[in-house]
């Protein structure tokens, strides 16, 4: 069974050589895909990322070895047949399934394991533990050397990374780490012996048993049927055969939450178009009248989601000159087009949603209003026939449609999943180039796992399979490039964050203000009709302001202005703590530079998803509802 062609295989004109020089890369990267605009959120293609790990030759007795490749032929085919059976082409892009080989490439187990990949026609990513001129000097032989640089030009990543001889230990345990932070299903070729020093095979398989990696076991000394080893409830070592590989198929690559029984979330994400009206910009003009008592130009139609993103991300791009051609591809050819479409659905359906809470508030403020009107006249002889009761009859019926469509199209549930799906990949930016995988934090125990943030991860893991590693030497020039990447956006988002506290602090204010006159407007109303008598202006002015102000009040609460001021407030001053402190800290050491960094960038990562599901918690109750 062949899997697929290797999309990315170069051409056969340049050399294996060559394509360790990171010009060349960039120019075939280029070549294979251009930027993209389409009319709907683009497919991920279906991977599946098998990482390896395994004794070296040295380690192998020679009837094991023989015996090694069909095994490792017998679970590749198997898994390729679950991949292609599971295949969605609602889901994932009409391409066919791909197997994805990560190995880092050492003489036995790693290169046993990708030319089994190879022969299938599985892609090849290989991080490395030290840059590839070093990395040669693990092995010993002429034809060795050949056979790591022949391997070396047919992945379609290579992601270099400046280990030192002086911790070498430290760099084995770090590609080691690399692989299994990326694999869905780990093959560990391995004496079943326990670890004999740092970033061995034995410590590799313990953490992928404890990250819950199911571990596909081929017994490097006896001769034994490959098995499949789990993490049981307690902690200990649960052995399967490999029949058990559709168990955890199906657990891993399910398609999330969101599938309820009318409803299939990620069939409607993609069904999703460019919307052209702007329903957000009617609660835009009202913020900007309420916080700021004036108007910002703005259009009444929803910009290109693709373009608008790439222009802000290409500004992001262009504060890191000496970022590498292959890491700019990556992120604004790649990654950028998925963020767009999450980003700006997000911000299409939180409009959809503020805009009709607010319409809808209003609408019932005038719909108490008609009738007073109708009152007040008919008392000076003045007959507005059945223009009131019609006005009345259609506020209430446009309030009621407003609700129900807004609430079977799901704005609500949309705007809050897209909206995390967004953050996840804002943060894929940075910790892509420095090949993290990213790991959201464990969810509060009153954030419930089902419906929404289980699409999310399962659409953001469909996203990240796809996109692989990047293609990158990883020096101290590079790390300092995307530290100054990182540093932008981390800028970027404490100027975003200062200004929203800026103008929903002012919103806010500003709506209990108007809610507090309107009131005590009402009881001045009050007084005066105790003290003068009954006139139908009174009543009009006794009934009207509480109605309108509790539409404001309504508002205010619904749209949880004070509450994301001072939010907004606290995380910018968290990031400016991390931004001042970190990153000139994690460049210090030249030689620690790329560890230090990496530990910066998970750490934002977590400060930024953590507010993110935060967030998402406070406005989870906060659908558009009927008024009152």
């Amino acid at each position: 069974m062949r899997l697929d062609i290797n999309p990315h295989e170069p051409p056969a004109a340049i050399s294996r050589r060559d394509m360790l020089n990171p010009d060349l890369r960039s120019a075939v990267s280029h070549r294979a895909m251009a930027p993209r605009q389409s009319s709907s959120p683009p497919r991920p293609r279906q991977v599946v990322q098998i990482g390896v790990t395994g004794h070296r030759l040295n380690r192998l007795p020679p009837q094991i070895a023989a015996v090694l490749p069909g095994q490792c032929e017998q679970i590749l085919k198997a898994v390729a047949h679950l991949a292609a059976s599971a295949h969605d082409h609602q889901l994932y892009s009409p391409q066919p399934p791909l197997l994805r080989i990560l190995s880092p490439l050492a003489e036995g187990a790693d290169r046993i394991v990708a030319h089994a990949g190879l022969a299938l026609g599985a892609d090849l990513q290989c991080p490395l533990p030290f840059l590839a001129a070093e990395y040669c000097h693990d092995f010993e032989d002429a034809a060795s050397r050949d056979e790591f640089h022949s391997l070396l030009a047919k992945a379609s990543a290579v992601f270099q990374m400046e280990g030192s001889r002086a911790g070498e230990d430290a760099a084995y345990e770090r590609v080691g780490r690399m692989v299994l932070e990326q694999s869905d299903l780990l093959i560990a070729i391995w004496d079943g012996e326990p670890a004999a020093g740092r970033g061995g095979t034995a410590q590799i398989v313990e953490e992928a048993l404890a990250q819950h990696v199911p571990v596909v076991w081929l017994h490097a000394s006896e001769a034994k049927e490959p098995c499949i080893l789990l993490a049981d409830e307690s902690g200990g070592r649960q052995v399967q055969s490999l029949d058990h590989l559709k168990t955890i198929f199906d657990g891993r690559f399910s398609q999330g939450g969101g599938q309820e029984k009318d409803f299939n979330f990620s069939h409607a994400y993609f069904a999703e178009k460019q919307p052209g009206f702007d329903p957000g910009r009617i609660f835009r003009i009202f913020r900007d009248l309420v916080a700021r008592g004036r108007l910002r130009r703005g259009a009444w139609r929803v910009a290109n989601f693709e373009k608008s993103s790439r222009e802000e991300w290409e500004k992001t791009v262009a504060s890191s000159p000496e970022l590498p051609d292959d890491t700019r591809h990556y992120l604004l050819d790649r990654l950028c087009p998925h963020y767009a479409w999450a980003d700006g659905l997000s911000g299409y359906y939180a409009g959809a949603l503020r805009s009709s809470s607010l319409a809808t508030s209003l609408m019932a403020a005038f719909a108490v209003l008609v009738p007073m009107v109708d009152y007040v006249c008919s008392r000076h002889q003045i007959d507005l026939g059945r223009f009131p009761a019609l006005t009345e009859f259609s506020l209430i019926a446009i309030i009621l449609a407003i609700t129900w469509h807004g609430r079977r199209k799901r704005w609500h549930e949309r705007w809050l999943n897209l909206r995390q799906l967004a953050e996840l990949l804002r943060q894929y930016c940075y910790l892509a180039p420095l090949g993290c995988a990213l790991a959201a934090p464990p969810p509060p125990a009153h954030f419930r796992s089902g419906f929404d943030r289980s699409w999310v991860d399962g659409m953001f893991r469909n996203i990240a399979r796809d996109l692989g590693l990047v293609n990158a030497q990883v020096n101290h020039a590079y790390v300092s490039s995307v530290a100054k990447l990182i540093a932008d956006i981390l800028d970027g988002q404490v100027k975003y964050h200062e200004r929203n506290h800026e103008t929903m602090h002012k919103l806010s204010h500003h709506l209990h203000l108007i809610g507090t006159a309107l009131f005590i407007a009402t009881l001045l109303a009050c007084a005066w009709h105790v003290i003068f008598g009954e006139s139908p202006w009174l009543l009009l002015l006794a009934t009207v302001p509480p109605a309108f102000g509790a539409a404001f009040y309504g508002i205010a609460n619904h749209g949880e202005f004070s509450r994301t001021a001072d939010r907004s407030l606290a995380m910018a001053r968290e990031l400016e703590a991390i931004q001042s402190a970190e990153l000139d800290k994690a460049l210090a050491s030249p030689h620690e530079s790329f560890a230090a960094l990496r530990q910066t960038a998970e750490k934002i990562a977590s400060v930024m998803i953590a507010e993110t599901m935060d967030w998402s918690f406070v406005f989870r109750y906060r659908t558009l509802n009927l008024p009152g």
